[in-house]
């Protein structure tokens, strides 16, 4: 629903779980069949958050990896570096700790980490992308507009440079029948498209625009749902964290007449959360795109 903020580091360690099991394997196999016979690659993580893309990735990709984080909060990257040295270390790396890096190894294979601080939009300025060999990006493209990406995406092209990103919402709904749900769901949404300093996001429309945008020119896209399902009793904690932002977006366009609407309605799901009979389905989107 956002990038990581220092504020809300536990709610991206909550998702995780859940960003998990939703992934979509046949996107996910195309990128990883994309690089069959190589000895190494050179990552590129767009706001890459508390390292979500590299913990899940790291051990699926069999040969030398060099990622390069770029993030806009330090103190998320430190997070993110010491969560992934304390997995690798469960699963058996030798963990090497640098200034702004990490280094992993095991057996033949090493895996070198870096951050930059800074704005992904300032991707060109940052990296030298003829020694990129993949872009991932994970709940980014949704909250830009879409002149943003144009130009984003025209780099990725004339570099033709491989990306893998999810896109983080699409739409989303619980187990009820209560046509509250419609009404504030679309308030929610709302909120993402709303007018901001460098325009409009392109939130739930999302997928669209960048099939349509990569088809015209002729790239290789391979794309399906990936769906997060928040069940019962042991979604408690990640219901929860919805509602709060949920109730946090729409405060800031809620109408006066709907305020005692919508506090009920958020009250009667938390409500559900604790009796643990809220399933709440969140469809988000996983895309490869190939230009070679």
């Amino acid at each position: 629903m956002e990038t990581a903020t220092f504020a809300n580091i536990h709610w991206h360690d909550e998702r995780f779980k859940y960003d998990c099991e939703a992934r979509n394997q046949a996107v996910e196999q195309a990128c990883l069949s994309h690089f069959d016979g190589k000895n190494g690659i050179t990552i590129v993580d767009l706001g890459s958050g508390t390292g979500s893309n590299c913990l899940y990735f790291f051990e699926k990709f069999p040969f030398h990896q060099n990622w390069i984080f770029i993030e806009k909060e330090e103190k998320v990257s430190k997070y993110a570096l010491n969560r992934l040295s304390i997995e690798a270390d469960k699963k058996g790396y030798e963990v090497i700790h640098g200034t702004n890096q990490l280094e992993l190894k095991k057996e033949s294979k090493s895996i070198k980490i870096k951050y930059l601080t800074d704005s992904f939009l300032n991707l060109v300025d940052l990296v030298n992308l003829d020694e990129v060999d993949l872009v991932m990006a994970s709940a980014v493209f949704d909250l830009i507009s879409f002149s943003q990406f144009v130009d984003f995406g025209s780099v990725l092209l004339e570099k033709r440079l491989p990306l893998f990103t999810t896109l983080n919402y699409a739409e989303m709904n619980f187990n009820s029948d209560s046509p509250s749900d419609v009404v504030f769901i679309e308030k929610y949404e709302s909120f993402m498209n709303r007018p901001q300093e460098f325009g409009k996001a392109m939130g739930k429309k999302c997928p669209r625009i960048l099939v349509d945008f990569f088809q015209k020119q002729e790239a290789k896209i391979k794309y399906g749902p990936s769906i997060w399902k928040l069940e019962g009793e042991s979604a408690q904690v990640m219901n929860h964290h919805l509602l709060n932002f949920m109730e946090s977006a729409s405060r800031h366009i809620m109408e006066n007449e709907d305020e005692k609407l919508f506090k009920d309605w958020i009250t009667s799901k938390r409500e559900a959360v604790e009796e643990g009979v809220l399933n709440t389905y969140v469809q988000y989107y996983d895309m490869f795109i190939s230009n070679q």
